[in-house]
């Protein structure tokens, strides 16, 4: 903004950067433009206009009222109307940043997913590596729309499937993940619905077959955070897992029509020299009426004799 434009701005509101990260809202109080010299303005500040980091929302450079005498090149025309309040205008200042971060993280994630195709192809080429994924063509049986697997035909129902899965869109010439909806409906991680063939192609990454996967999947979100936590307490990583027995996962296979389900799963781990052995003690309920009952009890020992326990359930009553 220039000294004629400042003029003509004062009193009203203007943009301020204070920071590279912030800008705000404010009240243009003051302007001091001796000859020579680069303009200055005392400006008051009423708002936030925009932050781009979660750091710069929790440690703003200035308080709501404060005046501040900034150089003129840090303060711009704000053609807009401005009506919220302070506390008002940084909600609605972290909302966008927490939309367009979503956005970000999805653009890397199909960034990420993209190198990854690149990397396994040009690994594939060399014969050094080894596909991660299983490859399945959906076909209709009886019925029943089925998942079958190509290399060694075995098949499973899309129904029900527990495992995230990709979808090859031969229009984009790429991969994209896919949640079943119903029959043949299906939708995108940007919502967009589609109806896939006969014939089309899925793919599942291999880890998901793994018993620890599978367990993952069958726990609810403050189970999995609790099992992260008692990892994180003693040091260990997933990647250190010497064994995972999945007791829930053989009993649910095994029965189709038992409702009620409980033991225990034992999850080892080592690293260098140093021992955890964790217990789940489980116990599931199925409600055709209502919420299963679901307990999940993680019990674990490190070699120096160290132990934690965490208990979830997710409703007393259910039971």
């Amino acid at each position: 903004m220039n000294r004629k434009e400042a003029l003509e701005y004062k009193g009203s509101t203007v943009l301020v950067h204070a920071q590279p990260d912030c800008v705000y809202y404010g009240q243009l109080l003051e302007i001091d433009a001796p000859d020579n010299k680069t303009w200055q303005g005392t400006v008051r500040m009423t708002g936030i206009h925009s932050v781009q980091s979660a750091h710069i929302a929790s440690r703003l450079p200035y308080g709501e009222g404060e005046e501040v005498k900034l150089a003129g090149t840090k303060i711009k025309p704000f053609t807009g109307t401005f009506r919220r309040s302070y506390r008002a205008s940084l909600l609605y200042a972290i909302r966008a940043l927490e939309k367009e971060t979503n956005t970000s993280i999805r653009e890397l994630e199909d960034e990420k997913q993209q190198l990854q195709d690149m990397r396994l192809e040009l690994g594939n080429k060399r014969g050094r590596s080894e596909d991660p994924y299983l490859y399945f063509h959906l076909t209709e049986e009886d019925g029943e729309i089925v998942l079958k697997e190509q290399s060694q035909n075995e098949k499973m129902l899309l129904d029900g499937c527990p495992f995230e899965m990709d979808w090859f869109d031969s229009a984009q010439n790429q991969w994209t993940k896919i949640v079943h909806e119903r029959q043949w409906v299906f939708k995108t991680a940007t919502d967009r619905k589609v109806r896939l063939q006969p014939k089309d192609m899925i793919r599942i990454h291999k880890e998901q077959f793994e018993p620890f996967q599978i367990l993952l999947n069958e726990l609810e979100t403050p189970s999995k955070k609790s099992l992260a936590r008692l990892l994180h307490y003693y040091g260990f990583q997933r990647k250190h897992m010497v064994q995972c027995h999945n007791s829930l996962l053989r009993q649910l296979l095994q029965s189709e029509e038992d409702q009620h389900f409980q033991g225990v799963n034992f999850m080892s781990f080592q690293k260098n020299d140093e021992f955890l052995i964790i217990q789940h003690r489980f116990e599931r309920i199925l409600h055709s009426d209502r919420d299963d009952y679901i307990y999940d009890r993680f019990e674990s020992t490190s070699e120096r004799n160290e132990r934690q326990v965490i208990t979830y359930t997710n409703m007393q009553t259910s039971k």
